[in-house]
């Protein structure tokens, strides 16, 4: 943290002039520092604006090339020339040397004290410093409501976010727990070896042409839990270093958080979950818990089923998975199933947790996602979750199953409901189908086509490439075969049904 050199030539009661460097008053001052020595290097940390009279330094090229090298290697700021005392003018010699060096040159005027710089460069030090308590004490409340709602994950964006850097959150083995912004990679092997191991570095920072590379130990005591890595492209303030620091508390805190509190908060969740998904409990009401506890309800809820396992195995894991992505756990157990309350956008993290719950229970699992629903359809949302993962079941399917790719195939889609219907369809068109078989006929799927077509002969006619004639003769047949009234429209769902249902000689299912 330091006085901008541009913002310093700017105060018109210094009056101040730049004579050299104008390219680089974009650095920043430290100190004013007031030496009269020839060689000041030794009295010197980098970044100072050293403030002299020029009282030893003569006005040669070589003596001028010599101390403006001295300042360049100690890193200096720039340097104020003060005139009217020892020399009258900035020795052109030193304007040069400085321009040639790309080091800042200000002249001084006689009636601007040495002091007066100073001074102002101080108190501006003195107020930049306070600006960065203030918004370090602003920061600091929002990071640890953030760490209560949202755990490590929500804590890593928060600090993302108010550094303006990338934040990664590793383990002992140097993995990933958490990284914002989405996707930032974990540090080079060789930048975290020159930071030292999670057990031996408390904090370390490591610079390099790309940007600055800051490490804080998470630990509460002698447990490690981690590393926060911060990345910037700039140089860290003291106030970056100190949201660090709060940071590694926190995320320390979280990680030392005793489980049985998250087992009670967890259970009290899955109460609140079981009203709502009961239908018990008033919007307002619901929305109002939810809010509170970090779970977003602004577009509405789904349910996510999990099928296999143990269901409270399931629950864990997927409270883990969910406190990763910043979402508190509202599950219970329902039916054999893990039921699990999702906000509405975030269909994709149920693959996620699905995915990962799987991976650690390694068993077979089936996971089914319902609709869209407001808060007082929960009793419908949980219906669809269950039933989408009872489908899933049946199709040993590894993907999560929505309950919107099921609209028209629920009655064939469970082994229940599908074993009527295989017995309903045997009974009803196995005359049609003897006949096809006898005579080459096609009345099988000229009954489909005349009832998916809702009747309409042109339609029907069309679909299978025949005459509407050809078609109405195929049909009356299929009224001697059966001895049914296809003018009735309990008769044409019924045999619609058993379509759905019907399989060919030789096992092709025709339900599609």
């Amino acid at each position: 943290m330091g006085v901008p050199l541009a913002w310093l030539t700017r105060r018109q009661d210094l009056r101040l002039r730049v004579l050299a460097g104008r390219d680089s008053l974009d650095r920043d001052v430290v100190w004013a520092h007031s030496i009269e020595l020839v060689d000041p290097a030794p009295w010197l940390t980098g970044g100072e604006l050293v403030l002299t009279t020029g009282l030893h330094l003569a006005a040669d090229t070589e003596a001028c090339a010599d101390y403006v090298t001295r300042l360049t290697k100690a890193g200096v700021a720039a340097l104020g020339f003060g005139v009217g005392l020892s020399h009258e003018q900035v020795p052109e010699a030193l304007v040069g040397a400085a321009q040639e060096a790309g080091l800042p040159l200000l002249e001084v005027p006689l009636p601007t004290p040495f002091v007066a710089v100073t001074k102002v460069v101080m108190e501006r030090l003195a107020h930049l410093q306070y600006e960065g308590v203030v918004r370090a004490s602003r920061i600091q409340p929002r990071m640890t409501r953030a760490a209560l709602r949202g755990g490590a994950q929500a804590v890593v964006r928060e600090l993302a976010v108010s550094t303006r850097t990338s934040v990664v959150l590793l383990d002992h083995e140097s993995k990933v727990r958490a990284a914002h912004p989405p996707g930032v990679a974990a540090p080079e092997a060789a930048v975290l070896a020159g930071l030292g191991t999670a057990g031996q570095t408390t904090a370390a920072v490591s610079s390099s042409e790309d940007g600055v590379t800051a490490v804080q130990q998470v630990r509460v005591g002698p447990r490690v839990h981690g590393r926060l890595v911060v990345a910037a492209e700039r140089a860290l303030t003291p106030v970056d270093h100190l949201l660090l620091g709060h940071a590694a508390s926190l995320v320390a805190l979280e990680a030392e958080k005793p489980l049985s509190l998250r087992d009670e908060q967890n259970r009290v969740n899955g109460l609140f979950l079981r009203l709502l998904l009961d239908g018990t409990v008033a919007a307002p009401l619901a929305r109002d818990h939810l809010t509170e506890a970090g779970f977003p309800v602004r577009d509405g809820i789904r349910v996510l089923a999990l099928r296999g396992g143990s269901p409270r195995q399931s629950l864990q894991i997927v409270g883990e998975e969910l406190a990763e992505r910043g979402l508190p756990l509202f599950g219970r157990v329902h039916a054999g199933c893990a039921a699990v309350l999702l906000p509405a956008g975030h269909a994709a993290t149920a693959q996620t947790a699905m995915d990962g719950t799987r991976a650690r229970l390694r068993s077979p699992l089936w996971a089914g996602l319902s609709a869209v629903h407001y808060l007082t359809d929960g009793p419908a949302a949980l219906i669809e979750a269950l039933n989408a993962a009872s489908v899933a079941q049946a199709r040993g399917s590894p993907a999560v199953v929505p309950f919107e790719s099921l609209a028209g195939r629920m009655l064939t889609a469970t082994p229940e409901t599908r074993k009527v219907l295989a017995t309903l369809a045997e009974t009803q068109l196995a005359p049609l189908a003897a006949h096809d078989t006898a005579h080459g006929t096609d009345l099988i799927h000229s009954l489909r086509a005349f009832l998916e077509h809702n009747g309409q002969w042109e339609a029907a006619s069309a679909a299978l490439g025949v005459h509407r004639h050809t078609m109405r003769s195929r049909i009356e047949r299929v009224r001697g075969l059966l001895g049914a009234d296809l003018d009735s429209a309990h008769v044409r769902a019924e045999l619609l049904l058993a379509l759905s249902a019907w399989q060919e000689p030789g096992g092709s299912d025709r339900t599609g």
